[in-house]
């Protein structure tokens, strides 16, 4: 019988039903540092849906992709090829839940440049059509520059004004870890169309009014509370512009755990990735790559 990896062994301690105090034990049994034990433990240690939390199953999600070299003909062809519906519309913020809309924006540069945005997604089916609208954009060679960002709106109509909250705050604190993954063009002050959400005092704040007001119902935010009123969403506009799925899809997962951890859980002091309190090792490594690869 082969014997267990020692990352086998980490992984059913992990996953096993035990307490934390006795995972602890057992991986100090397996000689692991107090140090990575305590990483390990704070990875799997989110709210569960199970206990009333908010987990990435039960979360709409929305995607705003910028981009240029887009031919609108080209990408309904490929669009549809790929099973999606497409429509070309003039510049309009109604949603919808069942069609894709190619619409104008002023604020990118380049020729033929457009904004996709998709319908109402969820869940596993809707990464699966986040991915098929990749592919196309991939299709048609549609490109992105540094005048394009990428906007992910998170439905907020079951969160509480409490956890509302929170998850600004959480963002807030974790504002200075997030620009390490993000390119010069998205960190700190430096894009007009997402302002920085440091020196914003949101520690009286008891409901969602309150939040846009400290913003000044300004919407060019990393942290776009206006959303709330038209759309029933919490927008996040910092990431930058891509048409690459991993990317797109790796930065939705974040979020959508960082609202599951912010219903009940405030974030302390947290300086690096390896601090993120709600990601496992591998999704650590995942921006971890990033962050290398950004500096």
């Amino acid at each position: 019988m082969n014997k267990k990896s020692l990352n086998e062994c980490i992984n059913e301690v992990l996953s096993s039903e035990m307490g934390n105090v006795a995972k602890r034990n057992e991986l100090i049994k397996l000689g692991l540092c107090a140090h990575e034990i305590k990483m390990l433990i704070a990875s799997v240690s989110t709210p569960s849906a199970s206990k009333g939390g908010f987990s990435f199953s039960k979360l709409t999600f929305g995607v705003e992709i910028e981009c240029y070299n887009v031919i609108r003909e080209m990408l309904i062809e490929a669009s549809t090829a790929n099973g999606l519906q497409v429509r070309s519309e003039g510049y309009n913020h109604n949603d919808s839940s069942k069609y894709y809309k190619i619409v104008s924006d002023s604020s990118i540069q380049g020729d033929n440049t457009n904004e996709v945005v998709s319908p109402i997604l969820k869940g596993k089916r809707g990464l699966s059509s986040l991915k098929a609208i990749c592919d196309s954009l991939a299709t048609i060679d549609a490109r992105v520059n540094k005048s394009c960002g990428l906007h992910i709106h998170i439905g907020a109509s079951s969160l509480s004004d409490e956890h509302y909250c929170r998850l600004v705050r959480n963002y807030q604190k974790l504002e200075r870890v997030i620009d390490t993954f993000m390119p010069m063009s998205r960190r700190g002050n430096n894009s007009r169309w997402c302002h920085t959400l440091q020196g914003i005092d949101f520690s009286t704040c008891t409901n969602k009014e309150e939040i846009a007001g400290a913003m000044s119902y300004n919407r060019y935010f990393k942290v776009n509370a206006m959303s709330y009123e038209r759309h029933k969403t919490i927008e996040f506009r910092q990431h930058s512009g891509t048409t690459d799925y991993e990317k797109i899809s790796n930065w939705i997962l974040f979020l959508a755990k960082l609202v599951e951890y912010s219903y009940k859980h405030e974030i302390g002091e947290c300086n690096s990735i390896e601090e993120i309190p709600f990601l496992k090792e591998s999704e650590k490594l995942y921006f971890i790559n990033r962050r290398t690869a950004l500096n």
